[in-house]
């Protein structure tokens, strides 16, 4: 499967930021970026991220270090989800089990 690449020069014209936040970003292991024939490219699976990232950085002045921790709690919640809706799936499931008994 070939994963699509947007020029961080690009992204960073449109959005209006430093290439050194995108780096910083990636120093902190928010995003990935890939370096081909001396260019930086951000794969476009990574740009929903690193809009959000921008919207907190910008909208809400928070800094690195805070987006990396509003980062890991979103990780958290999104898991804590998941497992929600893993865990009501087997109570319906067990729900209907004993209805038909």
């Amino acid at each position: 499967m070939e994963t699509y690449l947007i020029p961080v020069e690009d992204i960073c014209a449109y959005h209006h930021v430093e290439i050194n936040f995108i780096h910083s970003l990636e120093d902190f292991g928010l995003i990935q970026t890939t370096v081909k024939k001396q260019s930086v490219f951000l794969p476009v699976d990574e740009l929903a991220k690193l809009e959000q990232y921008l919207r907190l950085a910008n909208d809400l002045q928070i800094n690195l270090e805070g987006i990396h921790a509003v980062s890991h709690l979103l990780n958290q919640l999104q898991n804590m989800q998941q497992e929600i809706t893993v865990l009501q799936n087997e109570l319906n499931y067990y729900r209907q089990l004993n209805h038909q008994q």
